[in-house]
């Protein structure tokens, strides 16, 4: 049987990869879906995890992304691009899964699929402290089946933060889309000015309906403009929550 680790490159899946090297635990692919817009961090951290896995004998991040249909008719090939050029927001702000089913999930289907393998078993990183996860993920019909190691080995959130610290490798932190309708406003607020103006350029772009902006019920810019008319607010305090994206 293969086992493939669903790599969101977040603190949940890298504390699950090395937990799975400490027990000794086969791992024949490390699979991340990239949609073309993760924070820059995120990029960097695979870079650094893949050294760390070269050294422990484990195959390095496979990072894959969707493959445009209909080069020739302009298909968008990121989904800041399919934002863009459709007029709208991620599917996530208006209650859908559609972004990571697109961007993240047919993407591996297709990798997957390509591989040939057909005794499989895909790891995924939600912890013990987020149990409905893996309960809505059974709504999805798979070829394969599914394996949740720490909640397996009831690991919790902060037991992933400890995992990845022993194992020498500096917590990558939340990994999602800069222009993640999900993100908390410390996290907007805290993007380079670079990425806060890509992300507004979607949300300028949008036609709203019944929401407000990239925030669902709060746009963005007013956020960030009133950060910057000094009208701040203390977010140190503030805890790390994922965005909610089904890798695998």
């Amino acid at each position: 049987m293969k086992q493939i680790a669903s790599y969101g490159a977040g603190t949940n899946s890298t504390a699950m990869v090395c937990e799975m090297v400490r027990r000794g635990e086969p791992i024949d692919a490390i699979v991340f879906c990239d949609t073309g817009g993760e924070r820059p961090k995120t990029y960097a951290h695979i870079v650094d995890f893949n050294l760390w896995l070269d050294a422990k004998g484990y195959p390095q991040v496979l990072t894959i992304k969707r493959a445009p249909a209909k080069v020739f008719d302009g298909e968008a090939a990121t989904l800041e691009e399919e934002c863009l050029m459709r007029g709208q927001l991620p599917g996530i702000a208006y209650g859908f899964g559609s972004c990571s089913d697109k961007w993240k999930q047919q993407p591996f289907r297709t990798w997957l699929k390509m591989t040939g393998w057909t005794d499989v078993v895909v790891c995924i990183g939600f912890d013990a402290d987020e149990p409905n996860r893996k309960i809505r993920s059974g709504k999805y019909k798979l070829s394969y089946a599914k394996r949740f190691p720490l909640i397996e080995w009831d690991i919790g959130r902060a037991d992933c933060v400890g995992i990845i610290v022993a194992a020498g490798i500096t917590p990558p932190g939340k990994s999602a889309c800069f222009f993640c309708p999900s993100s908390r406003k410390h996290e907007i607020l805290a993007l380079p000015p670079d990425l806060q103006k890509r992300a507004l350029e979607i949300e300028s772009r949008a036609n709203l309906t019944s929401i407000a902006g990239l925030g669902r019920n709060f746009a963005w810019r007013d956020l960030i403009r009133a950060d910057a008319a000094q009208c701040k607010m203390d977010f140190t305090s503030v805890d790390e929550v994922p965005c909610g994206c089904y890798d695998g």
